[in-house]
């Protein structure tokens, strides 16, 4: 199916069904937090994040609502993960959208940072694009073209011309230079 298609179908089903759950759910959407629900539809991060249950000791945070997270500080063009932290501690509907009800619920910097620093290891914004390029053009052939603009060192004397004409001068060679 065609990037078209794919965007207006899931932008369809988003219209149609997410977005009046959501605003029953969570209350007033803004165009910041619709289009945090649109990346968060298409992108299905949630998919390539890894949990693990059952080991000993602390049970790790939720790591589907620290990549909804990681997925809004992007979205939302917020600069720091304390900003985004601030953000999650004030604006209740993102906070439910990223995961946490309440929010005493909303991590540390620490683990913010520890669990960004597990994602960028893990190569997850790189895999959650490839499948992403992956679904929309799975039946296409992308035909482009690639074009070299890197700049060519050159001599700013130009080009010596051997020059074997008739007048030869007491060495037998005449050397012309010219500009190109």
């Amino acid at each position: 199916m065609p990037l078209r298609e794919t965007l207006t179908n899931s932008w369809d089903h988003i219209q149609s069904f997410l977005f009046p759950i959501l605003r029953e759910e969570v209350g007033l959407l803004t165009t910041q937090h619709q289009r945090l629900v649109v990346v968060l539809d298409v992108a299905r991060v949630e998919a390539f994040v890894q949990m693990h249950p059952g080991l000993p000791g602390r049970p790790p945070e939720d790591r589907h609502a620290l990549a909804r997270a990681f997925v809004a500080k992007a979205v939302l063009d917020l600069a720091t993960t304390s900003g985004l932290i601030e953000r999650l501690a004030v604006d209740a509907t993102l906070r439910r959208l990223c995961g946490w009800e309440r929010a005493s619920h909303v991590p540390s910097e620490s683990t913010f940072s520890r669990t960004f620093a597990e994602f960028a290891k893990s190569s997850l914004p790189n895999r959650v694009h490839e499948a992403l390029i992956k679904r929309a053009y799975k039946d296409c052939i992308v035909g482009h073209i690639s074009r070299d603009a890197t700049a060519i060192v050159g001599s700013h004397l130009g080009v010596r011309i051997w020059n074997f004409g008739p007048r030869k001068p007491s060495n037998g060679v005449s050397l012309t230079f010219r500009a190109v």
